[in-house]
């Protein structure tokens, strides 16, 4: 029997590492991608992640299918035809700020979508479900430790909610249905093609446009930072060695401010300038969570993971690829109204890519 995985939102920022990454094992599996292609996906990078390892004896390994995780017959059509022994769920909406705005897709895709992929998993008898989740599900920590892999959930942000609602309907399809599954959390994520309205990116589009990134508030809250490399490693280690029903972390180490975020970042761009002149402070976020904080040390005594790549060569690389892919910002900015959302919501003209 082909040993096949499935992998939804597999044409995403970190869904495209986690498919090289199966690519890459030797004598890996077939690797079927679900992904709706909406706007922050990146179809064209997956098939060139395809591409890379045609010459490879298995020249076939990656299927590329579009479609939407909420539509339910869809998806049952799919696994029944593909019979995939693992499933990985990386489909989700995931920036707060668009949640705020609108909370429908991410409750179609987060919340809905999850449970047409948990039913079906259950019909379709799969050997292993891994629900891709994230720390904001913990909620706030200032004042309090970093949230362990038995903690319940405190979600303060409709993206959250959502979230913590889906990986409920995981936990539940465990012990109601006999699902063999894990849920992983991991921190804020890094790397190369990640789409431009995330924070070092979307910095690195305004600062190349001469215009300063904007700041919620005081820009001192923290965050925990992870290259996508290390987080599609410890998803891949998750779905391999983990205990079923277990929730896994993924964290970078220690959490930096916002502010002392973007200024590392500037560095890392070979940009000089002094804080008050590449930033500008607008209104923060309503109920904007002051700190996350993951606690990772019993996912890495079971899982034998840790990161690799420290922070400083992280955002070197990143940098790097950014100055030696120019076309990833005509691609991906006002085709999708990245630029026009923010500037909306700051008063300010749309970011024009230079």
């Amino acid at each position: 029997m082909t040993d096949t995985w499935l992998v939804t939102g597999g044409a995403g920022f970190i869904g495209r590492v986690v498919v090289e990454q199966l690519l890459a094992w030797t004598e890996g599996p077939q690797v079927v991608v679900l992904d709706a292609m909406t706007y922050a996906a990146h179809p064209v990078a997956l098939r060139a992640v395809g591409e890379s390892y045609a010459g490879l004896p298995e020249s076939s390994r990656l299927t590329i299918v579009e479609g939407d995780v909420a539509d339910g017959v869809l998806v049952s059509k799919l696994m029944a035809r593909v019979r995939p022994r693992v499933v990985l769920n990386l489909a989700a909406e995931t920036h707060v700020d668009r949640s705020l705005s609108n909370n429908a897709p991410f409750v179609r895709t987060n919340v809905e979508g999850t449970e047409m992929l948990v039913r079906a998993s259950v019909d379709c008898r799969v050997e292993r479900f891994v629900q891709v989740s994230t720390d904001e599900v913990y909620g706030d920590r200032v004042g309090r430790r970093a949230a362990r892999e038995t903690d319940g959930v405190e979600p303060t942000n409709p993206y959250a909610a959502t979230k913590a609602c889906g990986d409920a309907l995981v936990q539940a399809a465990v012990r109601s249905s006999g699902l063999d599954a894990v849920i992983t959390r991991g921190c804020n994520t890094y790397g190369p093609g990640q789409f431009p309205e995330k924070l070092l990116p979307l910095a690195a589009l305004r600062w190349g446009a001469d215009q300063p990134m904007w700041v919620y508030g005081d820009g001192l809250q923290e965050r925990v930072w992870l290259h996508v490399d290390d987080h599609a490693a410890g998803i891949l280690a998750a779905a391999r060695v983990g205990t079923e029903g277990a929730v896994y972390h993924f964290s970078g180490g220690r959490p930096r401010t916002n502010q002392a975020t973007l200024e590392s970042w500037r560095r890392a761009l070979g940009l000089g300038g002094r804080p008050d002149d590449y930033l500008r402070r607008v209104a923060d976020r309503p109920g904007h969570d002051r700190r996350y904080a993951l606690g990772d040390q019993e996912t890495r005594r079971q899982l034998g993971w840790a990161p690799r790549r420290s922070w400083r060569s992280g955002l070197r690389a990143t940098a790097k690829w950014l100055a030696s892919n120019p076309q990833f910002w005509a691609s991906s900015l006002e085709q999708h109204g990245v630029s026009a959302f923010f500037a909306a919501q700051y008063g300010e003209p749309p970011v024009v890519a230079s």
